[in-house]
């Protein structure tokens, strides 16, 4: 019912932008039709994208003045505020855009039913990257919670449009660029994926703070496939909705394990100079955090809803630990106890490969 409910407010918006359009007066020419900048900013489409969906696929044909310039009807932008309730909905332009307007509104009455057979299907996965596409193919090809459902030799530079839609995007990315995050947001504006995977292998710290700010998940290869498969099914736990802040922290990568199983366990049974046994007691609930953090990445799923609750749980367990690790870290600084000089086995179950010195939490 909320799928329902949620398919048709899209359509209620886009025919409330009929009504938008009467008390709209700025830059309108004198018979009544409006030019593109005011076509933008009634039916939240960026200008550049109602060119393109004119050029490519003919979503609508506005006249021209003496000057050449667009001018749009009414009609005009009651359909492209409709066209992009669809494409917000998670129906590709190419595919929608020959459609009648009421050919597109019963896209809307279908799409409960085909959202909720989605939802009974395995995570889907857009990889870009030849080589990185071949090693998760044969590594996923047995698993029943996760398929790829297209792959690209690299990362496009335009003509988002045709991609698939999908749940996850993985992108093999040697070299982090300055100019790859610009290109990422492009991508997940243009095909809504929940969650999009940057695996590297050099990358600057700007770049890499620009894809943390737009909350792209950056892992330095190589990459346990198991591991990835789990942060690709956080989009089948991320709320569609405006994010929260959990669902925030959840699109970020947690930083890897500071304290090793062997240092916890001696620090809980060292003497405390603190009554309460405070480093005592918080070794032993990192000990607990760090093992159910291993077993919610290799638990079992039964169905995609479990495998999206699991996925969840790893995300949310790494960041607690994460927390309690920074606490014990100032707690042992205050007691005079050094830090661990032997690192943590880069067998450890971390979102990113402490081994590796480009990474950005090493």
């Amino acid at each position: 019912m909320k799928v329902a409910a949620s398919r048709t407010s899209k359509i209620t918006q886009a025919s409330q932008v009929a009504k938008a359009i009467s008390a709209t007066d700025a830059d309108i020419s004198n018979d009544g039709r409006y030019r593109i900048a005011t076509v933008s900013n009634l039916t939240g489409i960026p200008v550049q994208t109602i060119r393109v969906w004119e050029a490519r696929h003919t979503a609508v044909q506005p006249a021209r003045d003496a000057g050449n310039v667009r001018l749009y009807r009414r009609s005009d932008i009651e359909r492209l505020s409709l066209i992009k309730a669809a494409v917000d909905a998670g129906h590709a332009i190419s595919t929608v855009a020959p459609l009648t307007d009421r050919q597109i509104k019963a896209r809307f009455q279908d799409a409960p039913a085909r959202a909720s057979k989605s939802r009974d299907a395995r995570c889907r996965v857009l990889v870009c990257g030849t080589a990185l596409a071949s090693v998760l193919k044969a590594a996923w090809h047995t698993r029943s919670d996760v398929r790829i459902k297209s792959t690209t030799a690299e990362l496009p530079v335009a003509d988002f449009d045709s991609l698939p839609s999908v749940d996850a995007v993985i992108v093999d990315a040697p070299v982090v660029g300055n100019a790859l995050p610009a290109m990422l947001r492009q991508l997940r504006a243009a095909i809504k994926a929940p969650v999009i995977i940057v695996v590297y292998g050099l990358g600057n710290r700007q770049a890499l703070a620009r894809l943390d700010a737009a909350n792209i998940i950056a892992l330095t290869a190589p990459i346990d496939p198991a591991q990835l498969a789990r942060i690709c099914q956080l989009g089948l736990a991320i709320d569609p909705a405006p994010p929260t802040a959990f669902s925030q922290m959840l699109m970020h990568s947690a930083a890897p394990r500071r304290y090793a199983d062997g240092f916890l366990q001696q620090l809980s049974q060292m003497p405390s100079q603190v009554q309460c046994e405070c480093p005592n007691h918080l070794a032993d609930l990192l000990t607990k955090l760090n093992a159910f953090e291993r077993y919610s990445l290799e638990c079992e799923s039964t169905n995609i809803k479990d495998a999206a609750m699991h996925a969840m749980m790893y995300s949310a367990s790494g960041h607690c630990r994460e927390f309690l690790e920074e606490v014990l870290r100032r707690l042992m600084a205050h007691e005079g106890i050094a830090e661990p000089k032997i690192p943590v086995a880069t067998t450890q179950t971390s979102i990113v490969d402490p081994s590796n010195k480009n990474s950005p939490h090493a």
